[in-house]
């Protein structure tokens, strides 16, 4: 059973309890494998309250991606201090790839990125132009077009996406290896000798 947290209100509690319940046993047996009195019972709720916080399983893959950004958001600070767009990418791109692999791991991404692919119909925010994640990179890139340091052959808000898109495909083969290479490691090469070489002006 899954232990309450301290420190909030008691609804706050119940869906936090719901939320993390629902993510373990998603990791450990899988989401198709684990029904809403599954997660209800290792909570330790009655099956309604699940209803009271989230209208299906998939509002549980949602919100972790929305918690997810939430910690990008967390690390502005920290990348803007670089002294330019280049480096403020490289410096995102460490500090996501090292969440994902120490904090998210291989087994939870796999569940994440399996219930966006599989489930028609759902919410697909983990393409959502309107997350964090996206508006980020894209206001990096303007900088760098602003300078001079990037092309302004194309939009920001394109490159973004292309930016991204590449991304995910490296989590996505992190995904289909189980962890077989170094996520950080393999990352950080990846945009040093080919994403961000992409995105410079032609000087």
């Amino acid at each position: 059973m899954a232990k309450k947290s301290k420190g909030t209100s008691k609804a706050e509690a119940t869906k936090r309890l719901i939320f993390e319940s629902a993510l373990t046993l998603f990791k450990q047996k899988g989401f198709n494998q684990v029904s809403i009195q599954q997660i209800t019972d290792y909570a330790g709720t009655a099956k309604g309250s699940f209803y009271t916080y989230f209208s299906t399983k998939s509002d549980i893959i949602v919100e972790e991606f929305w918690a997810i950004d939430a910690y990008y958001r967390s690390i502005e600070e920290e990348v803007l201090k670089e002294k330019d767009a280049a480096l403020e990418l490289l410096k995102f791109t460490e500090l996501q790839l090292t969440y994902v692999r120490d904090v998210i791991g291989v087994e939870m991404l796999k569940v994440l990125y399996a219930n966006q692919v599989s489930n028609e119909g759902s919410t697909k925010v983990i393409t959502d132009q309107s997350r964090f994640w996206h508006t980020f990179i894209r206001s990096i890139i303007e900088e760098g077009q602003r300078s001079g340091e990037f092309r302004k052959d194309r939009e920001s808000s394109y490159l973004a996406v292309l930016f991204n898109r590449a991304i995910r495909g490296l989590f996505l083969d992190w995904n289909i290896s189980s962890a077989g290479f170094d996520l950080v490691e393999e990352g950080l090469s990846y945009c040093r000798n080919l994403l961000i070489p992409a995105l410079l002006a032609n000087k």
